[in-house]
């Protein structure tokens, strides 16, 4: 066989303990509390822990979903399959689309926060000067490092991934639970802000502001998703109709403990002004409970950042090559390595893409801002993808009357496209720019349900 054919991904590799490294990584963490925290806080304060708790069982009705159809019908396409198989190729063409907006824009907002976490974490251990540290071209290329890594990791196989991420992963979890301890320590004397039973439990605030939620809704978006790797990975794993869609479940419940416990130790120990708007707020949490070794925590953010870029590589990879075998996606979407069994030119062709992406974001400022509001969309993409999956459900739970429990699962995808369509909704009327680009990102669609009914 050459390099350039399609031909099946390698089997039996992902044993449990590497499906939930996978799940539990590429939900990120740390990166998400750096990258997206503040501007959570900026819009709710005190009341983002309570607004994650609102948001949980909707997630978790998602991860319920994604178990049941992974037990069903294991597949590397996911999502995309799904709706191919359960209500038909023109749905699941629409499909296609929705899952290649959520991924692919996810992919870029990673690169340019890797290059500047790592820029910034060597300045601060004083490898790297001010005018260094400060230049976008340091970026540029730090960035363009992580991407040839993701690039060479993910060629290279469905092992040496799930390896690499457990490793990144340890030390991710490592110093985020080494700092937690610390916090814990030095609290009697750091106390800031005394804790409150409305942190975590007062809807009456949504009622009073509900348009601040309405913003938060898609940045909260982008922190809860990641744990449903595992049913893209679900090909390439053992077990495959029992462990994938379980331990996505076990990610997002691992993720969601330490979201409760790192913010609530956050806005506990740091005075909220900072916290709120911050472009790294465990940064500024770090450095007001141990500032002498704050540094450490660059560390877990460069370590979470660099796995959730190969991870959310990993899935749309999956993605693509599933859609390629399917004759939806030109043939070069699928080909796959000789020896390594994975699809090689799609990793290529992400790597390509998100590279001229971050040189473009960079370097060319007048159209710095159109890919801002771009890549900013794709919370309501990764929401609308789940929403799909929850019709589905619906669809399937609806019809089929052959499936163990089949009232209790419509009752969940019910619930979880009805949450998540409320909160695509709910983001979209906050800003016209977004309703605009929503329908125009949405249009190609059109031209893959045309495809599909000519193939």
């Amino acid at each position: 066989m050459k390099d350039y054919e399609v031909s099946s991904l390698q089997e039996n590799v992902h044993r449990f303990r590497d499906l939930a490294a996978l799940s539990t990584s590429s939900v990120a963490p740390a990166f998400s509390i750096a990258a997206s925290y503040g501007v959570i806080a900026y819009y709710l304060g005190f009341y983002s822990i309570m607004a994650i708790i609102t948001v949980l069982p909707v997630y978790l009705s998602a991860a319920i979903i994604f178990r049941k159809f992974n037990r069903l019908y294991p597949n590397a396409g996911a999502s995309y399959h799904w709706g191919n198989k359960i209500i038909s190729k023109k749905y699941g063409s629409f499909q296609a689309w929705i899952v290649t907006l959520a991924y692919f824009f996810s992919i870029p907002p990673i690169v340019i926060p890797a290059g500047e976490y790592t820029a910034t974490l060597l300045y601060n251990i004083k490898i790297i000067n001010y005018s260094t540290f400060s230049s976008n071209a340091t970026v540029f290329m730090i960035g363009s490092i992580w991407i040839i890594i993701t690039l060479i990791a993910s060629v290279l196989g469905a092992k040496p991934t799930a390896r690499l991420t457990e490793i990144f992963l340890f030390v991710e979890l490592f110093i985020i639970i080494l700092f937690i301890f610390i916090a814990l320590y030095y609290m009697p004397g750091h106390v800031v802000n005394k804790i409150s039973f409305k942190w975590f439990l007062d809807y009456g605030n949504i009622i009073k502001s509900p348009y601040k939620y309405m913003l938060a809704f898609p940045v909260i978006a982008t922190i809860m998703d990641g744990w449903e790797i595992d049913s893209y990975a679900s090909e390439e794993s053992f077990n495959k109709k029992k462990w994938p869609g379980t331990t996505g479940m076990i990610g997002l419940i691992i993720v969601f403990i330490i979201y409760t416990v790192t913010l609530s130790l956050m806005e506990m120990e740091t005075p909220m002004n900072l916290l709120s708007g911050s472009v790294d707020p465990l940064a500024v949490w770090a450095g007001y409970i141990i500032p002498e070794y704050s540094f450490i925590m660059d560390i877990a953010v460069i370590a979470s950042t660099a796995s959730s870029l190969w991870l959310t590589t990993y899935i749309l990879s999956r993605a693509w090559y599933a859609m390629s075998r399917d004759k939806l996606f030109p043939d070069i979407f699928g080909y796959t390595h000789k020896k390594y069994k994975t699809p090689w030119s799609n990793l290529l062709i992400i790597a390509v893409a998100t590279e001229s992406i971050n040189a473009a974001m960079l370097f060319v400022p007048s159209i710095e801002s159109l890919f801002a509001e771009l890549l900013s969309v794709s919370g309501i993409f990764l929401m609308l993808e789940f929403s799909v999956d929850a019709f589905t459900g619906i669809y399937l739970y609806r019809r089929n009357r052959g499936i163990n429990y089949r009232h209790f699962y419509f009752f969940i995808s019910l619930f979880a496209f009805t949450g998540f369509i409320t909160m695509i909704l709910s983001g979209l009327i906050t800003d016209k720019l977004f309703i605009f680009l929503f329908i125009i990102l949405l249009m190609p669609s059109f031209l893959l349900i045309h495809r599909r009914s000519e193939i």
